[in-house]
């Protein structure tokens, strides 16, 4: 005999399609940019946001941070307080391509690889907003449950 799904068996598969989603886009946008972090560097430097040695020093660690994040998230560790940190890169991330685009910034936006080419500010906007509502969405439902705990 089948068993009734309710409103909370599909929030939770919500949540895990979410996590899973956004920990793993994170978890790949670092893969190129770990192979290659010479190129990335000067993809970052590009942004003409940073001096040539914080560009460089980004270059090194952020992916490392995306990756370890991605999979935290897609494990289900720590979700609240790791859905909240890449909302927060993504907003970070949304203003550096805004800011690129309106210096006329050469070259791709090196989100996912280091020899992409130059995509529409409009698809990278919309892209960093739709991933930054499944950010906030984990958060959302996660912040949700803690609550429902602790009452």
């Amino acid at each position: 005999m089948a068993m009734a799904r309710g409103p909370a068996d599909r929030s939770g598969r919500w949540l895990l399609a979410a996590r899973l989603i956004l920990g793993g886009v994170f978890i790949y946008a670092s893969l190129d940019k770990i192979a290659h972090p010479r190129a990335f560097a000067r993809v970052v430097f590009n942004y003409g946001i940073l001096p040539e040695a914080a560009a460089v020093y980004l270059a090194y660690i952020l992916p490392w941070v995306e990756l370890g994040l991605g999979i935290l998230l897609a494990a289900g560790f720590k979700v609240r307080e790791t859905s909240l940190a890449l909302s927060v890169l993504l907003v970070a991330f949304g203003g550096a391509i805004l800011i690129k685009h309106l210096n006329g910034g050469p070259g791709g936006c090196g989100c996912f690889s280091v020899s992409g080419g130059p995509q529409s500010l409009a698809f990278l906007i919309g892209r960093n907003v739709a991933l930054l509502a499944c950010g906030l969405f984990i958060w959302g439902q996660t912040k949700s449950s803690i609550r429902k705990e602790t009452d």
